[in-house]
């Protein structure tokens, strides 16, 4: 089963809680084994990590761990352990009279639950090796498995190989934002209010004051939504920008962490001078940069213009910098003042390199175009911001002290 949706609508938290709710009902009768395509990016460190957990969870021996490093005699080691008794058991003689089960010596295996998180990344390993054999398992019921991925990609299932497609039960859950600001406050409020029911089942002999408390809490939470003017335009804004609830508890944490005892009566919910949320585009990112970072980088965004282009390499870059930079000596020579140091092309290319770290720049074909014996200066690349987004930045001093008088090289193209 797949279920898909953007990043915030809450996938990983529905799958949590039929997870929870599953333990409750059936607690010690299945394992769960859970990957992501961020951390296991080939299919042996996912096939390792699947061991690991299964043997934290059945409480395996190092003698049973598998001695090799073969994908396949891995496999054949898991598959061991997953598949039920009657495929463990070794065919009886042609001729001879099945043995007779003794009751009390049957097993009944473990039922394994994988939880595929980032699945389409798991979708571009090569040959999709470890995709195949966990389908191959569940639909030939070789054990007891149901594999489930999280997604953000709509498409992900045109990715698969034809053998694996065909052994998908094309199963999926679509998960959308929520469509209205209330929708989305209302789970927000969710996160932020105190269950009664919770507290009083988990909280044993809970005292009224708590209650009162707690139940105070939440109406300040309402108040909050329906009176208090700063706290509907910060919400608002989040909704307008990603609708991610994530977003949202990330800018309240300083508010919670400075509240006291008697917080539902306490200071306003200042939420608009938080500094944890994430900045509003890329540009917040120019402030950090050196002299030498960004002079590339408006070099490389003139050239779009220059030569009417959307891509550039660094030997290009390399050459628009060297020219703006001596025609800086010159106009200084003339007026005296101090000129910008002109790097050496190894010290540019590591800056050159961190731009593209920062994301600045973006690979302009897949793979970074390092394919085909391309050289690390010969790489094509994509500005992500416009000369006169940077420009506007300096103008304003948003991209450091003392820079403004670079905001002339956006202007004179």
């Amino acid at each position: 089963m797949l279920i898909i949706g953007a990043r915030g609508t809450g996938k990983t938290t529905l799958l949590e809680s039929a997870i929870s709710d599953l333990t409750e009902e059936h607690k010690g009768e299945f394992l769960t084994v859970r990957l992501n395509g961020f951390f296991q990016t080939d299919d042996k460190i996912a096939l390792r990590e699947i061991w690991r957990q299964l043997g934290v969870e059945m409480e395996l021996d190092e003698k049973d761990q598998p001695k090799t490093t073969n994908f396949a005699d891995t496999l054949s080691s898991i598959l061991a352990i997953l598949s039920h008794p009657d495929e463990l058991r070794a065919p009886d003689e042609e001729g001879a009279e099945p043995a007779e089960e003794d009751p009390s010596s049957t097993t009944t295996t473990l039922s394994v639950i994988f939880i595929l998180e980032e699945f389409d990344l798991f979708a571009t390993h090569p040959r999709q090796t470890l995709l195949y054999n966990l389908f191959d398992i569940a639909q030939s019921r070789k054990a007891p498995i149901a594999v489930i991925g999280t997604t953000t990609r709509i498409d992900v299932v045109e990715s698969l190989e034809k053998r694996v497609k065909s052994r998908f039960s094309h199963r999926t859950v679509h998960l959308k934002n929520p469509p209205t600001l209330k929708g989305f406050w209302e789970i927000c409020k969710e996160g932020l209010s105190v269950d009664m029911d919770e507290v009083d089942s988990e909280i044993n002999g809970s005292s009224d004051e708590d209650r009162r408390c707690f139940e105070s809490w939440n109406s300040h939470l309402e108040n909050l939504y329906k009176n208090d003017k700063q706290f509907q335009r910060h919400l608002r804004r989040i909704y307008a920008q990603n609708k991610d609830p994530k977003s949202f508890f990330n800018s309240c944490i300083l508010p919670l962490s400075s509240s006291t005892t008697s917080f539902p009566t306490g200071p306003s919910f200042s939420l608009p001078t938080n500094q944890l949320g994430e900045p509003d585009s890329i540009l917040s990112i120019l402030d950090g940069l050196t002299d030498l970072e960004l002079t590339l980088l408006i070099a490389a965004a003139r050239l779009d213009i220059i030569s009417d282009t959307d891509t550039c390499n660094f030997q290009m870059a390399y050459s628009e910098y060297t020219a703006l930079t001596s025609s800086l000596k010159v106009a200084s020579s003339a007026t005296g003042v101090t000129a910008g140091r002109l790097w050496s092309k190894e010290v540019a290319l590591g800056a050159w390199e961190r731009l593209a770290e920062y994301e600045l720049l973006v690979p302009a074909v897949i793979g970074g175009g390092s394919g085909g014996g391309v050289s690390r200066e010969g790489r094509m690349w994509r500005v992500e911001v416009g000369l006169a987004e940077i420009g506007k930045c300096l103008e304003m001093g948003r991209a450091g002290i003392g820079r403004a008088g670079l905001g002339k090289w956006c202007k004179e193209v």
